[in-house]
């Protein structure tokens, strides 16, 4: 017989707006830890999750989770600024204008 199974679905409301959305992927920094829908940062030795000092050199928020040493990561859009998962030491504040420069909203 068929059993009844049992799932759940969390949406993920990340998405504010119809700015159109561009990606890209990039090399992630060796031993950086970067998670979904953080801001990214790209230095000498690849991508890595942005940080206080490092806003100057921005390239957009990660997409998802790192695989195989690379990370698909937005270039524009509309996000809620909620939604952010915001790395140590970086605020809301301070990335917002960075991000905009970028062609990325936050609402």
């Amino acid at each position: 017989m068929f059993e009844i199974g049992k799932t759940a679905h969390t949406p993920d409301n990340f998405f504010a707006g119809t700015f159109p959305i561009v990606t890209d992927v990039g090399i992630i920094k060796p031993g950086a830890d970067i998670k979904k829908h953080a801001p990214l940062s790209k230095g000498e030795n690849g991508i890595e999750e942005a940080a206080a000092d490092t806003l100057d050199k921005l390239v957009g928020i990660a997409a998802d989770v790192p695989s195989e040493g690379e990370v698909v990561y937005y270039l524009t859009g509309e996000y809620f600024a909620n939604a952010l998962v915001l790395p140590k030491g970086v605020t809301l504040e301070a990335l917002k204008p960075a991000l905009r420069q970028l062609e990325i909203f936050l609402k």
